[in-house]
């Protein structure tokens, strides 16, 4: 039996068009994941910053609610939810659409 060929992948210098296809759909998805992930409670920590009271009192704390919630609470615990599974979604949506792509070539 011939011993087995070593496949070298490197996620940041994809060698094929294919590597380079899948590559890109990962990149997309890892983005969107860092904005849900850090971005929105990033976003609602700084606007807490100019307060004077100290209290971080911003536009995301006051009287605005979504479904009886308050916006800020609604964003991290809901809003984070719903966006990760539409990250799914998205994920699988390109992953289809990359298959087809690369099986029509």
């Amino acid at each position: 039996m011939a011993p087995r060929e070593r496949v070298h992948v490197n996620f940041f210098a994809p060698s094929t068009e294919s590597m380079k296809a899948e590559v890109s759909v990962v990149r997309i998805i890892l983005a969107v994941w860092a904005f849900l992930s850090f971005g929105i409670p990033t976003l609602i920590w700084l606007a807490g910053l100019g307060d004077p009271s100290g209290l971080g009192q911003s536009y995301f704390t006051e009287d605005r609610s979504v479904l009886g919630f308050p916006l800020h609470y609604w964003l991290l615990a809901q809003g984070c939810t719903i966006g990760f599974v539409l990250l799914c979604k998205l994920y699988c949506t390109l992953w289809d659409h990359l298959i087809t792509h690369l099986q029509n070539k």
